[in-house]
């Protein structure tokens, strides 16, 4: 597709993506939007027949073009999905600029429920692996020497000789405790070698002295329940045993017992929408994308530790949040995949990341520019490196979606939880004995 056509997609995808074109409504006719893009009407009907032919557009006889009804549904050519909103992603302005010069072609979406290439978290890049296009091949073309990088992040999304996703950027998780608060409930401060226990007597005295919806900002999400099951010794699943199934073991059950009591009754959970107001908590969790736009507000007067844990050897342990690119299965245009592996790896790129302090590079050079000499948060990161965890041991999609559903639905709901997570742990055995599912 020539430059002009691609002007005349983009125009038309960029209108689709903002709702300026709503699903169901007729476009402009081809003269008018001939006429402001300055490009001739051949070549912009040419453009949109195209869009037709993706089924992004219907052309209805002798009426026009309208938006398909179920436009997102569809696989669009040269378009990267983002997992989460635009403005929670700080090095995408960058990212588009240099696309629009190396990949002209290239189509950022959020509203596609699939991409040719995507933008995943650390879950979805290893429940939902068999989706897409082994990776290895094209690294070892773009990166023949792997020295440059810590390559060790490659591993927990390798599948045999297979990588089915390439990670950018890569954090541990933190605890951010406020010291004012802290002394305010009667609290001493804790030290790195902080245990659940300990974690448990400060939450008691803060909720004593503050209202519980300023003391931690709780939500179901499994990206921080896991973590304190991992504080617990818990697992979801352990794949070297008979029955794999692990979350109705005792350590498990006492960990999402315990996130459980961590909730503010009544207050509403806090997402990722919410992080302007962290600060305001007297103790957090936060991974360095998380703690990224909101820096500033954790001054001297907080003091960052790494996450507890019931004995020694569980504490410091945090499932990794992880952003990585993927290839869908079925996409063929390795060399816009290439194109774009080698501008996230760049030095330029990752450079960019550790000067936003935006998670933890993947090239080394990089990543000792990312941490700030002196910055308390940042030796907590760097020091929690070394007990990052990165596996939830689960690779069927529905499987992953039904345990962490489940288990999200329990801790948020009432009733006794132990009780509901054997039931569930048991229609999970009778799901892999009848499908022979493989993890």
């Amino acid at each position: 597709m020539n430059k002009q056509s691609e002007t005349v997609r983009k125009y038309v995808l960029e209108n689709l993506e903002s709702g300026v074109f709503q699903p169901g409504a007729r476009l402009p006719g081809s003269r008018k939007i001939a006429d402001h893009l300055g490009i001739s009407r051949p070549v912009v009907q040419s453009a949109l027949d195209t869009l037709v032919n993706e089924g992004l557009l219907v052309s209805v006889s002798r009426s026009g073009l309208y938006v398909d009804g179920d436009w997102t549904s569809r696989r669009i050519r040269a378009c990267i999905k983002l997992y989460t909103h635009r403005e929670f992603l700080p090095w995408l302005g960058m990212f588009e600029k240099e696309m629009a010069s190396a990949a002209p072609e290239l189509h950022i979406s959020t509203c596609c429920e699939e991409g040719t290439f995507e933008i995943v978290t650390t879950a979805v890049a290893q429940t939902r692996f068999r989706e897409y296009v082994d990776l290895a091949p094209l690294v070892k073309s773009c990166f023949p020497d792997l020295s440059p990088f810590h390559a060790e992040q490659l591993r927990p999304f390798m599948h045999g000789e297979r990588l089915s996703a390439l990670p950018f950027l890569f954090s541990p998780r933190i605890v951010a405790c406020n010291r004012r608060m802290l002394a305010e409930a009667g609290c001493s401060e804790p030290g790195p070698d902080w245990s659940i226990r300990d974690f448990a007597d400060i939450m008691t005295k803060l909720r004593a002295h503050f209202p519980p919806e300023r003391v931690f900002p709780w939500n179901t999400n499994a990206y921080l329940w896991m973590n304190f099951v991992l504080c617990f010794g818990g697992r979801l699943f352990c794949l070297e045993k008979p029955d794999p199934v692990c979350f109705d073991s005792p350590e498990t059950v006492r960990a999402l017992t315990f996130f459980r009591s961590l909730a503010a009754k009544d207050a509403p959970p806090s997402g990722r929408e919410d992080i302007a107001h962290y600060a305001r908590f007297a103790v957090s969790v936060l991974d360095r994308q998380l703690y990224s736009p909101i820096r500033r507000d954790f001054d001297d007067g907080f003091l960052f530790l790494p996450m507890p844990g019931v004995s020694p050897e569980h504490s410091g342990r945090s499932i990794q949040a992880t952003e990585l690119f993927v290839m869908r299965r079925g996409s063929v245009d390795r060399d816009l995949c290439m194109r774009i592996m080698r501008f996230l790896w760049s030095e330029k790129f990752q450079d960019h990341l550790a000067e936003l302090r935006y998670g933890l590079p993947i090239r080394r050079s990089s990543l000792e520019r990312a941490f700030l000499p002196g910055n308390p948060a940042d030796a907590a990161f760097r020091d929690a490196m070394g007990r990052l965890c990165n596996e939830y041991s689960v690779s069927s999609p529905p499987l992953f979606d039904l345990v962490l559903t489940g288990i999200s639905s329990i801790i948020a709901g009432g009733g006794e939880i132990e009780s509901r997570l054997r039931e569930l742990a048991a229609g999970v055995r009778v799901y892999l004995k009848y499908t022979k599912k493989e993890f």
